[in-house]
């Protein structure tokens, strides 16, 4: 089990990087695997327990929400103003992916085509949850305590790898990887305020990377 399956991507290609176990000797060697050989990024793979312990220090380890976080995060949010409203839009997404499934099921689409057109409904269900989400309706009081827990969830010795996975999975859309090294992260839209509040020792934070 690799604990960034699904949300480590390449910075170049935004295609992502997946778990593979390469056996050299008597010894089982675990890489994330960039699998897109038409990306020019380079090296193709990095060590897993490496790019993870660099997630857990530079991502993880820079939280940081002071008594004055939830008062000065509603604050701006309300600012923002209020969102559109992307219901019919979102039906009409959810209603395209039941049928290209049918299809898929039927034969009439091959995998490649199937994987293709879901992606991009996918991107853009996201994009519009996101845009239309209520600044007052997240849980925010439930994410700011995860992610002050989150490095030691991440580090606790009893945690399993898929436990990991899943952390990573409910907190970030993607964490970006260029030259084997994180560059940036993308939280998923109820940690975002959180993540812009924090002070951050680094610039690898940030949503200005989308999927």
């Amino acid at each position: 089990m690799y604990p960034l399956t699904g949300v480590l991507t390449c910075d170049n290609c935004g295609e992502p990087f997946h778990g593979v176990a390469q056996k050299l000797g008597q010894k089982m060697h675990l890489r994330m695997w960039h699998s897109i050989r038409r990306c020019s990024m380079r090296p193709m793979s990095v060590v897993a327990q490496t790019v993870e312990k660099e997630f857990a220090e530079r991502v993880l380890g820079c939280v940081n929400l002071d008594d004055g976080w939830r008062e000065a995060v509603l604050a701006a949010m309300v600012n923002e103003g209020p969102k559109p409203d992307h219901t019919l839009e979102l039906k009409r997404i959810q209603a395209a992916i039941a049928n290209l499934r049918k299809q898929h099921l039927w034969g009439a689409i091959t995998d490649d085509e199937f994987k293709a057109e879901y992606r991009e409904l996918e991107r853009q269900s996201r994009l519009l949850e996101a845009a239309q989400s209520d600044p007052l309706t997240p849980n925010l009081d439930r994410a700011a305590s995860l992610l002050q827990d989150l490095p030691s969830l991440w580090n606790h010795p009893g945690v399993t790898l898929e436990q990991r996975r899943d952390l990573a999975r409910e907190v970030f859309e993607e964490v970006r990887i260029n030259e084997g090294s994180l560059v940036a992260v993308k939280p998923r839209p109820v940690y975002a305020p959180l993540f812009a509040y924090s002070t951050w020792s680094g610039s690898i934070i940030g949503d200005n990377h989308s999927s």
